[in-house]
């Protein structure tokens, strides 16, 4: 199993950040662990399953379209 994290981080005024992680292995059938930190410190975490992160990606992928945005993945 080779697992694989993936991190964004924007910097906000103040010291301050929001940050965005995401770690998954390319085990078959295993979920998709998802954290994000707002910019009060605050943590919500996801792990999600294989259909659930694929309805997931078709939400977001929709989402620039509709707001007026181009979003390059």
């Amino acid at each position: 199993m080779i697992e694989t994290t993936k991190t964004y981080r924007r910097d906000l005024a103040a010291g301050a950040f929001v940050r965005l992680e995401v770690t998954y292995d390319d085990a078959a059938g295993t979920p998709t662990y998802i954290g994000y930190r707002d910019a009060d410190g605050d943590l919500t975490e996801l792990n999600l399953h294989p259909l659930d992160l694929t309805s997931l990606l078709d939400m977001l992928s929709h989402a620039p379209a509709v707001k007026g945005t181009r979003c390059v993945v």
